[in-house]
Formats: structure tokens, sequence, C-alpha cells
């Protein structure tokens, strides 16, 4: 039921090294912007359920406990470009991630012809494509 997200980034830092009057641009540590996913909710929130116990798992809104451990906590997740016909034409894995924010969702007599949807956040270690490694 996701509806929308987009490809993910990242960017490849640079270290500047001045040498002899000019500066010499080496490579440096990559950076992965969190991923982001518009989620239809369903009529039984299911999704929306499914992915506020994991957040509670992680820091529970009652006592400010949580798992410490970032297996219990981390898992894959992927997303898939469809081309016209629904086939498959580009794969990305984020690997080791985690909700870190999901958006409310507006209740409203006015928002009668509106599919309820919700904004979740991801953080993640890395990702990979059918085309990386």
């Amino acid at each position: 039921l996701c509806s929308a997200t987009q490809l993910p980034a990242s960017t490849l830092g640079e270290i500047t090294i001045p040498f002899r009057g000019r500066n010499i641009y080496m490579a440096g540590d990559r950076e992965f912007a969190e991923w982001t996913t518009t989620i239809i909710n369903d009529t039984d929130f299911s999704i929306r359920n499914a992915i506020e116990r994991w957040s509670n798992g992680i820091n529970n809104h009652s006592d400010n406990e949580g798992l410490v451990n970032p297996v219990d906590y981390q898992a894959d997740l992927k997303v898939e470009q469809l081309d016209k016909d629904g086939s498959t034409i580009k794969t990305y894995r984020f690997i080791d991630a985690f909700p870190t924010s999901m958006s409310s969702i507006e209740l409203g007599y006015e928002q009668n012809d509106v599919i309820e949807e919700f904004v979740c956040e991801w953080s993640y270690q890395y990702w990979t494509s059918n085309t990386t490694s």
C-alpha cells in the first residue's frame, strides 16, 4: 500500500587538500539521505499499527525504554521501480532500516473524497541496487 516514494539519494563527500598553492580533491565519506515513503492507510490500520509497534519497541512511549541491540529493531527493506506493464526495472534494498518518523493523519468530514495516507521516514545504514554490490 505504498503509494509514493523516491529512489534513494547518496552523497559522496570530498576532502580538500591544499598543495603548492592549489587544492587537490579526494573522495571523502558517503552519506545516505533518509528514505521517505507515502503509505495508504487501510481500514484496519494494519501497516500503521505495525510501524507504531516497531517504533514503540525501539523507544517505548510510556517509559522511554526500548531495544538496545540494533539487530532486534533493524530490518532490510526494498523498493522496486515498475515499468508501465508492472514489471520490475530496478530494485533498491535498504540495509538495516528502521522508522524514524511517521506523519499525522488528518481527521475531518471535509476530507470525504481523499484517500487517507501518512508519510514514514526511514534511516538505514546503506543501500544497494540490482546494479551495485
